[in-house]
């Protein structure tokens, strides 16, 4: 009796769809198909957010409008926490736009939704990963939707899909999407892997787009990451690059990392993408940081670079600066 009470249970309990039966179910559908599946802790209300002077005054957002503005906001509201919403529009059997929404966030369209129930992650991860891939689709919206709805599951699944997209066979763009939502929405695990591409890619591109998501990683101290890429990686221009994204991050070691760096590269042109940098520097400390380049023992065409970027600046303690110098 027990064993039949089970199976009883066993029959009634809903199956999960697989990526094929997803499939089958978004082409012989037509307009906006949505469905729900966990989502990864710490990605905050991904949601269309209208801030005021750093408060949110609105959050919803509109499935018919072709661009896709998202943002995180602070907290995931308490009705739909932990929920992660799919939605994708099917036109003549085939999916031409996907969004990806916190389950709280409100959401319009003048299509009607049609809801689809008990999708496995991983079939919601394996299908967004093909509608990544497919390369008839090259250069569609959807391409690059997809690759940012896998980073919001809360399956690790959804973090292998995003390495392989990142992989080196992969297009440069997409390679960088999956870079930057790797870092953006996978916690340190994330960063962790944007870090390697940082460090070991063989393409300097990728390597400079790797440094850039580090710096703008919401939730880790990656700073000491993108010094390291300024000390060492094998081209200048990255160097360059890593010392310009540390001084945007507001990070109070900057400015005597970069002057560090700028005395000990070889490198004429990462020499003078560290100055720049230094123009860079917020609150009076790029004025101060140049001043100290120009009244240093650097090289002329070092001092020459900054004497420019303080003419730039324009402000009072650099054009003071340069009076003392003119007299």
């Amino acid at each position: 009796m027990r064993l039949f009470f089970s199976l009883i249970l066993g029959l009634a309990a809903p199956l999960s769809l697989s990526a094929a039966g997803l499939e089958q179910r978004l082409a012989g559908a037509d307009g906006w198909v949505t469905w729900q599946v966990p989502m990864i802790a710490g990605a905050g209300e991904p949601c269309c957010h209208e801030i005021r002077r750093g408060q949110v005054i609105n959050k919803g957002c509109d499935l018919d409008e072709r661009g896709w503005n998202i943002s995180s906001g602070d907290t995931a509201a308490a009705g739909g926490a932990g929920l992660l919403a799919l939605y994708a529009h099917v036109k003549g059997g085939s999916v031409d736009r996907i969004r990806a929404y916190a389950a709280s966030c409100p959401v319009r369209s003048r299509e009607a939704l049609r809801t689809l129930d008990a999708v496995d992650p991983a079939a919601s991860v394996a299908w967004l990963d093909g509608q990544a891939r497919r390369s008839d689709r090259k250069g569609k919206d959807s391409d690059d939707e997809a690759v940012a709805a896998l980073a919001y599951h809360a399956t690790p699944a959804a973090l292998s899909a995003l390495q392989g997209l990142a992989e080196p066979a992969r297009p440069r763009e997409q390679r960088e999407k999956a870079l930057f939502w790797m870092g953006q929405a996978r916690g340190a695990e994330g960063v962790n892997a944007v870090d390697a591409y940082a460090r070991g890619d063989a393409d300097a591109e990728i390597r400079s787009h790797a440094v850039f998501v580090l710096s703008q990683s919401p939730e880790h101290d990656t700073y000491p990451r993108v010094l390291a890429v300024a000390g060492s990686d094998r081209s200048a221009a990255v160097r360059g690059k890593a010392l310009f994204w540390l001084a945007q991050m507001e990070d109070p070691r900057a400015g005597d990392d970069i002057l560090a760096a700028l005395r000990r590269d070889p490198d004429a042109e990462a020499r003078e993408q560290a100055v720049f940098a230094l123009s860079q520097l917020e609150d009076g400390a790029g004025d101060a940081a140049l001043i100290r380049v120009v009244r240093g023992d650097y090289p002329r065409e070092v001092k020459q670079k900054a004497l420019f970027w303080l003419g730039q600046s324009g402000s009072e303690t650099a054009l003071g600066f340069l009076d003392e110098v003119l007299k």
